[in-house]
């Protein structure tokens, strides 16, 4: 451990020794009495300062909470915790993972955007200033598609068939993957959300 003098913990801080007594006295800065002689850890010095800095919006935090958000996907939670990773879920949509990611609130986010773009989870990510320096990892590609009742009664085989018959149909949460993917294949049928019979409230999973 790196032990500074009072002499030489005043030189690091760029502060008179006068007003680091004044700090010591309001036990407001980290130190330790050795035979009459006041030690101060740099470790300790270097964490006192950096608990006060003020981070402009949009800075993440250097050691977000062990948490991985975003998308809720099942063969990822079930991979964090067969691993015994630590980690935990926040489940709550690929664009409310990626704004706690920004926001230094989570470690990681998983996303799945969609759009025309060959890539786009590649291009939301290069589209997004604050992300520049982030590091996407390919995790798995997965297939979604209608879920019906059983024996499938109203014989709906595609979202034409969906959006042509009027048949309420669940949705995800604005913002999540799933509801991304149901908005482009709607606009690529040429038809208008107003078109869905929609159950409300959306799904969150």
């Amino acid at each position: 451990m790196d032990l500074l003098t009072t002499a030489e913990a005043a030189d690091y801080l760029r502060l008179g020794e006068r007003k680091l007594y004044e700090l010591v006295a309001k036990d407001s800065i980290p130190c330790s009495k050795v035979t009459g002689k006041w030690l101060f850890p740099r470790n300790e010095l270097d964490r006192w300062v950096l608990s006060g800095l003020a981070r402009p919006d949009g800075m993440i935090a250097p050691e977000p909470p062990p948490i991985v958000g975003g998308s809720q996907d099942d063969l990822l939670e079930w991979s964090l915790r067969q691993a015994g990773s630590g980690l935990a879920s926040l489940t709550e949509g690929t664009a409310g993972g990626v704004a706690r990611l920004l926001r230094g609130e989570i470690a990681a986010a998983a996303i799945h955007f969609h759009s025309d773009a060959a890539d786009p989870n590649v291009e939301a990510a290069r589209a997004m200033p604050r992300l520049h320096d982030a590091v996407l990892i390919g995790f798995t590609r997965r297939e979604q598609g209608l879920l019906l009742p059983p024996g499938n009664p109203r014989s709906l085989n595609s979202l034409a068939d969906v959006l042509e018959s009027g048949a309420k149909i669940a949705v995800r949460q604005a913002g999540a993957g799933a509801q991304m993917l149901l908005d482009v294949l709607v606009a690529r049928a040429g038809a208008s959300q107003r078109r869905l019979n929609r159950l409300e409230p959306p799904c969150l999973t």
